[in-house]
């Protein structure tokens, strides 16, 4: 909470240059998970308090992607949704989430592999790539371990099934192979597939990243990086226009204090995800 408050006193001192879009936002509670701008009051005050102009908000079920949906009626010019598939029940999910996108209220299609428990290079998962492309509208992917201390164990899903699921850079590789027009967004930087990942990205045209919870791998990198070197060191290779700003404790200040151009702090900080998720 006092970070945050802090970045808001920071940020009226700040002349304010870019549009700036948190294109990576769990805005409600997602499998018991309380996040920190769930203490807020408002959708609004979250985005007052870290000093943004527009949330994209992702749905971890269908029930989220019910609100997701009323909060982005109510407010489209503050909101766009990233729509949830429930992939053991395709059909009826790809058709209500079709109307959604149709409707301009879903931008995007969000995909956790080891939550929902599938291989995202399988052919059952086909269908929502060709969705996607079909819509012209991203699809984000969580990638990197998750600290298992930080998830309540009754959570139901079983361990070693979410290794298993976890979404390897290889199986990112199959996809693209097969789809190189989809817009793929990897969360996380990547987390600690990096490297990986960033040849990845280097190799397919519509690969991009995002820094939402950046600051977590940063720390948990050999040796600990700063999340200002990580993002500075994807930007000398991949440029600025395919990295997105996506928050979870990554704050402005974390792009404006990068060493880049201010046409690339505001490429990160909005450009990219207006263009991307056509705001």
């Amino acid at each position: 909470m006092q970070k945050f408050q802090e970045c808001c006193m920071n940020n009226r001192g700040l002349e304010d240059r870019y549009m700036k879009i948190d294109s990576h936002s769990h805005i409600f509670s997602w499998n018991g998970v309380n996040y920190d701008y769930d203490q807020y009051p408002s959708l609004l005050e979250y985005q007052k308090t870290i000093g943004v102009d527009m949330n994209g908000v992702i749905a971890g079920n269908d029930a989220e992607q019910e609100q997701l949906v009323e909060v982005v009626r109510k407010y489209p010019d503050k909101f766009y949704g990233i729509g949830y598939v429930d992939v053991h029940n395709m059909f009826e999910s790809l058709k209500k989430i079709s109307a959604y996108i149709e409707e301009g209220v879903i931008r995007g299609i969000k995909m956790h592999p080891y939550v929902q428990l599938f291989q995202l290079d399988a052919p059952e998962i086909y269908p929502v790539y060709e969705l996607a492309l079909k819509y012209d509208i991203p699809v984000i992917f969580h990638v990197g371990w998750l600290n298992f201390n930080s998830i309540d164990p009754k959570a139901g899903i079983i361990a070693d099934y979410r290794y298993s699921c976890m979404g390897f850079p290889v199986q990112f590789g199959n996809v693209m192979e097969r789809y190189p027009k989809l817009k793929l967004i990897l969360a996380h930087m990547g987390g600690n597939y990096y490297f990986e990942l960033l040849g990845l990205a280097e190799r397919f045209e519509n690969v991009y990243m995002d820094t939402a919870w950046l600051e977590h791998f940063a720390s948990h990198n050999l040796p600990p990086v700063t999340e200002q070197q990580w993002i500075e060191h994807a930007v000398k290779f991949l440029g600025s226009k395919k990295v997105l700003y996506g928050g979870e404790g990554t704050l402005p200040e974390i792009i404006r204090s990068c060493n880049l151009t201010e046409e690339q702090k505001a490429d990160i900080l909005g450009e990219n995800a207006k263009r991307l998720y056509k705001l």
